[in-house]
């Protein structure tokens, strides 16, 4: 995969904990990720791509990060728990919109369009990746926990 596209989602996502959270993440070396693995992520934020180019793209982190970032985001935070967890699922889904849409815009080679993100979570939650084409995961780490972005484009 071209760091072309890959890059954008590197620096989107670090801008955008930076300018939302204050958070500074550090990146990590990126890596092909086995469609086929188990991984340790609890949610995932995911969205499609169109256009010239197709894929699909997955902000992944802990609820921990998640439920940090519902903490410096400066919104009033429920005190049900169901409440808060679902606050959190929604910053996760507006989150993983703005990285990729700050992405994509920066991405001058394809027109591209994206879809609106979907939320999922749990343990050993499936993403159905396009097949035949790598998964190119980038790593961060953050003071509150580790996020991954993870990027397929055919």
């Amino acid at each position: 995969m071209d760091a072309a596209v890959v890059n954008p989602f590197l620096n989107s996502s670090m801008k955008a904990f930076e300018n939302m959270f204050g958070v500074t993440p550090q990146p990590g070396t990126p890596y092909i990720l086995d469609r086929n693995g188990n991984h340790r992520w609890e949610v995932s934020g995911i969205l499609g791509i169109t256009g010239d180019s197709t894929g699909v793209v997955a902000f992944r982190l802990h609820k921990v990060l998640a439920n940090k970032m519902l903490a410096n985001s400066g919104v009033a935070i429920p005190e049900k728990t169901e409440d808060r967890e679902q606050l959190a699922i929604q910053l996760v889904s507006e989150f993983t919109n703005i990285i990729s849409g700050n992405a994509v815009s920066g991405i001058k080679l394809y027109d591209l369009d994206i879809s609106p993100p979907v939320v999922v979570s749990g343990p050993d939650h499936v993403i159905s990746w396009p097949k035949g084409f790598p998964i190119v995961a980038i790593p961060f780490t953050t003071q509150y926990g580790p996020y991954e972005v993870d990027v397929c484009f055919k």
